[in-house]
């Protein structure tokens, strides 16, 4: 039998403000999808493989990064990359490179933050 093929994870990020959020990953290339109807609605920003559901939280202090408490990793989601091409992407939008880069032959890697404190490690 023949395995079903899996594309790329696609993380919830419960976000402060939609429109902010949307704005951020426009900048770095992500293209923006309203999805869901009437009672559950959000918004799919997705570059290539890569997919991010933005939901909209209740209350501003549900939004926490899993990287911003005790005993998180430094980033919320890695994505395997191009590191040196995505880096100039990243650096001609004005988005601040909050680790790294981190540039070598074997491994190369740079962590960005968006507007709610998630941080996106880019690496390969």
């Amino acid at each position: 039998m023949e395995k079903a093929k899996l594309s790329g994870p696609t993380m919830v990020l419960l976000v402060r403000s939609i429109e902010e959020s949307v704005a951020f990953y426009q900048k770095i290339g992500f293209q923006y999808e309203l999805v869901g109807g009437p009672e559950v609605q959000h918004v799919h920003m997705s570059r290539d493989s890569v997919t991010f559901i933005l939901h909209q939280a209740k209350k501003v202090e549900d939004v926490r990064p899993f990287s911003s408490v005790q005993g998180g990793l430094y980033f919320d989601a890695f994505c395997y990359t191009d590191v040196r091409a995505l880096l100039e992407e990243v650096q001609a939008a004005g988005v601040t490179v909050v680790i790294g880069p981190d540039l070598n032959e074997f491994f190369s890697e740079f962590t960005i933050e968006d507007v709610d404190g998630y941080r996106i490690a880019f690496g390969g």
